[in-house]
Order: C-alpha cells, then structure tokens, then sequence
C-alpha cells in the first residue's frame, strides 16, 4: 500500500483575537469591579476631611488610560514573537492587534462611562456634587453619549499606543526611543483635543487659533486619525522585525 500524503492546508488567521479578548475582558472586568470600589472608598475617606465637590471617577481618568496604555504594550511587545514563531504573519498580527485595540479599548472606554451613573448615584446618597475638576468633552457626568464617545477614542488611543510602544521596543532600543517621543506628541495632542490641562500643545493651539480646543466632533476626528497613524507605524515596526532569541 502506497503511504497516505498528509496535505498542509494553509493556515488561517482571523482577523479577531477572539480568544485574546476573552481573556483580557475579564481581566478587565475584575480590575474595573476592584479600582471603582477603591474610588468609591478612597472617596468616602477624603470627605472626612474635607467637602467632596467634583467626581471622583473623573479624576481616575488618568490611572485608567495607563491600564489599557500597559495592556497594549503586552500585547505589543510580549505576544508578537509568540504568534509569529507558532505560524502566524507579521500581516496576520498587526490586523488582529488593531482589531484588539479597537475592541478593548472600546470595553474599556464603555465600563468608564457606565461608572458615572453608580457614581451619580452614590453621591446623591451622600449629598455631594458630582461636578467636573477640569474641561472635558462633556459638560457634565452624566452626558453620557459624549462622555463615551470621549472615553472609547481616549482608551482605543492609548491602547493601540501602548501596542506600538511594545512593538517598537521589540524591534529595537532606537525605534523604541522614537517611540516614547511620538507618544509625548500624541498625548500632548490628545489633551489638546479634549482641552484638559495646559500643556504646551494647547498653549500652542490656542496661540494660533484663539480657541481653547477644537470642538467635539473635530477631537473625535483627530484621535480616530492619531489611531490610524498608530496602527500603520506598528505595521512599519513589526513588518520585517527580526524574532529574537530568548537569551537575547
């Protein structure tokens, strides 16, 4: 009898991680549960001491984008080596990453804007004011297509930041250094866009244009371009990066 030949199909490769997602859903989902309730308690704590008038939650805008900023670059750095040396393309693992960043940080963005309202109603239990502490997109908490709208490009932003960063410090030390300079441009754009704080780039802005920031629609627009740029520059960093050994 002449031997069977096995044929090697090509492999597929699904434009959505889904397994990836799965996991780090819950992941964030434990996360969101544990660091809104230590929100909630530090917040209690404070007004021991003094009056509480602006949201709390709001505040843990900035912890929170470094969250999906860290997942992003695991994903970046430590699972580009992993899915290329088990088959997968350089092509295939940008697709799905952008396809994580957009999916995640979408997650990320719509469990940030779903808290105002538990926080809303905590603080009218305890008679405090949920006010804003500085400019945001929205006027109020509880604007909440805004406020999602907001957060689902703030998170997708940093996400897909963090993937870069990753990717670029896998390539290399100098593409990582450019990196981290790119990202300090981005974040002083974002923050120009949404108008909070007064950095250099909303000096610069206001200098040139005589306005405070460039409206809703128009830093939607902006960071849903920055997302673009980012997924093309981790494209570029991964395209034809060398697999390093592991006692590299």
């Amino acid at each position: 009898d002449r031997p069977m030949t096995t044929i090697s199909m090509p492999r597929t490769e699904p434009v959505i991680p889904r397994r990836l997602l799965s996991e780090q859903a819950i992941f964030a989902l434990m996360v969101w549960a544990g660091f809104s309730l230590f929100i909630f308690v530090l917040t209690f704590a404070v007004s021991l001491v003094r009056d509480i008038d602006v949201s709390g939650w709001n505040l843990a805008g900035q912890p929170a984008r470094w969250f999906g900023f860290a997942i992003g670059i695991y994903v970046g750095y430590s699972l580009f080596p992993l899915y290329v040396t088990h088959g997968g393309t350089r092509k295939g693992y940008t697709a799905q990453v952008l396809s994580f960043a957009l999916a995640y940080g979408g997650l990320l963005g719509v469990l940030f804007t779903l808290t105002f309202p538990i926080e809303a109603g905590y603080y009218a239990l305890m008679g405090w004011p949920q006010a804003l502490h500085g400019a945001e997109l929205y006027a109020h908490p509880l604007d909440l297509p805004v406020v999602l709208a907001q957060w689902v490009v703030i998170m997708v932003l940093w996400v897909m930041g963090g993937i870069f960063m990753g990717a670029a410090w896998y390539r290399s030390a100098v593409y990582g250094t450019l990196a981290i300079i790119f990202g300090i441009f981005l974040v002083g754009l974002s923050g120009m866009a949404i108008g909070a704080g007064d950095g250099p780039f909303e000096w610069a802005y206001r200098q040139l244009l005589g306005s405070d920031r460039p409206g809703t629609f128009a830093a939607i627009v902006l960071h849903l371009v920055a997302i673009a740029i980012l997924g093309l520059l981790t494209w570029a960093a991964v395209r034809d990066a060398p697999i390093h050994n592991k006692s590299e």
